[in-house]
Parts: structure tokens; sequence; C-alpha cells
């Protein structure tokens, strides 16, 4: 089992890999209480835990470290990808378009499995909460189509 340095070290390595600093990926050993992540190592587990204003938000625990790590990379590139569709985003096309297809991007380049997951979860959401326009809903084909003639 790792130690929470050792583990901060492997998400400072991941962190660059898209373009982060040390300060965009801080691993906290103990609640900031601002409903930051931190992280607890106990039992033989990693645990992923969320606090705000002294309560327990959500706790989830992995066995794996790699598990904890996506899942801590989830969070960041959600982060990411919200702040790069508001500098890039279009009137009248859903927002999400630009941002799940963001975060897909940047797992990917993290791991290439991430990058698989994170799109088969966005599929997912996808298919109970479909792209829409103009009250119009869309496939993913469509909207990928969309969006690559968008960047041409």
């Amino acid at each position: 089992m790792l130690n929470h340095q050792q583990v901060q070290d492997i998400v400072n390595d991941y962190g660059r890999k898209i373009g982060l600093s040390t300060n965009d990926v801080i691993l906290r050993k103990k609640p900031s209480g601002f409903g930051e992540p931190h992280l607890e190592i106990s039992g033989g587990y990693y645990h992923y835990v969320i606090c705000e204003r002294g309560s327990e938000l959500s706790r989830e625990s992995f066995l794996d470290v790699d598990d904890f790590i996506y899942e801590f990379f989830e969070m960041v590139t959600s982060r990411v990808a919200g702040e790069y569709e508001q500098e890039n985003s279009v009137m009248s096309e859903d927002q999400r378009v630009i941002r799940f297809n963001k975060q897909i991007e940047l797992m990917t380049q993290l791991n290439h499995e991430w990058g698989r997951k994170k799109e088969a979860d966005i599929t997912e959401t996808l298919k109970n909460f479909p792209y829409s326009v103009n009250n119009r809903t869309y496939d993913k084909k469509t909207w990928l189509n969309k969006l690559l003639n968008f960047f041409k």
C-alpha cells in the first residue's frame, strides 16, 4: 500500500501529462471544509472523501490506487473541461458537447482506458439526457459531426 506522498507523486506525474501544475492537483490529507476531496488511507483502502463545512458528503473506498486516481482525475478533468467549455461556448449549442468531449480527451491523455471508461459513462448519461438545442434532441454521432465541423 502506498503512502500519501507516493500517491501525490503519481497524481503530480499524471497532472503534468495534461499541462497542470502541482498546485492544480493537490491531494489533501484532511478535509478543507470547502467541498474539496481528500485522501484517507486506512484498512487497506484508499478513501476518496468529500467534506463541506464539517459534514462528510461522500466517501468512496478503493483497494487499487489506480481506481482512486481515476476518481480524483474524473473530478479534476471535469473542472478543467468546464473552464474550457466556458471559454469556447457556442451560442444555441448544448454546452455539454464541448465539455464532455474535452473531458474525454483529457482522460484519454492520462490513460487510454480511463478515456474509454469516461466515454462510456457519458454515453450512458446521454441515453437519459440527450444533447438538445432549441428543444430538439440529437444523438451522439450527430453532435460529434457538428463539433468536428465547428472546428474546421
